[in-house]
């Protein structure tokens, strides 16, 4: 079984487990404390599942490095120490920070997966670049302010503005992203403007406009004349 499979196996028997707890608690009426750890726990695994597969794109891409496996642990292990938060009654204080700070970096390298898949031009790359380094920068923030608890309202200011420069970004990647393909489109559609396509039994060994050897071949399968600096395609019904 790949890791995607046991993700999703893993996830829909969370997704079941949940359903049937919820069911219980509306028919019964009595929803105890260990049902309800049992709920948490379940909404864990789910939650851990969905984090995950949402990083598998990028991972089978391979974008980004080593980020969407570490993603990935970090989203097992966060959730992990959730459900024995859960099970210790939250006793441990160091270890709820543990968790939130796991958590925090689990989310940001699972943002960045998903940010990671956008297709855009050259020129808008620099939006991304900046998503990348806005969501790192947050999250060691937020971290920071897991274990520190800083009272100075500046800190948190500093947190609201990066917050909102991020949320611009990730709006604006999709809608350039669309752009991007937009603007491919529209070349992909400029060059088919400018060569003819031609029917032959065989391929050609000569230029078709003026006679000449030397033509030549390039990645987007047309020819192209080296002398008259005719383009064509030819197809072979």
């Amino acid at each position: 079984m790949t890791p995607r499979k046991l993700a999703l196996s893993v996830f829909f028997a969370s997704v079941a487990i949940n359903a049937i707890l919820g069911i219980i608690a509306l028919l019964v009426g009595d929803f105890g404390e260990v049902q309800g750890k049992v709920l948490m726990t379940s909404l864990s695994v789910s939650a851990a599942s969905v984090m995950s597969l949402a990083m598998f794109p990028a991972r089978e891409r391979g974008l980004l490095g080593i980020v969407p496996d570490a993603g990935i642990a970090l989203s097992i292990a966060g959730f992990g120490l959730l459900v024995i938060l859960v099970w210790t009654e939250f006793q441990e204080d160091s270890l709820a920070r543990i968790v939130g700070s796991v958590l925090t970096f689990a989310v940001a390298a699972g943002y960045a997966s998903l940010i990671a898949l956008a297709t855009v031009r050259p020129k808008y790359e620099f939006v991304v670049r900046a998503a990348y380094g806005l969501a790192a920068v947050l999250s060691i923030l937020i971290v920071s302010a897991i274990w520190g608890e800083p009272s100075d309202r500046i800190w948190m200011r500093v947190m609201g503005v990066i917050s909102i420069l991020l949320a611009a970004a990730t709006v604006s990647i999709p809608v350039l992203h669309r752009l991007s393909r937009s603007e491919d489109e529209q070349t992909e559609a400029l060059l088919a403007s400018e060569y003819e396509r031609i029917y032959m039994d065989q391929l050609p060994t000569i230029c078709l406009n003026c006679g000449a050897s030397g033509i030549s071949l390039d990645e987007e399968q047309t020819y192209e004349c080296d002398v008259c600096e005719a383009r064509f395609r030819v197809e072979i019904p």
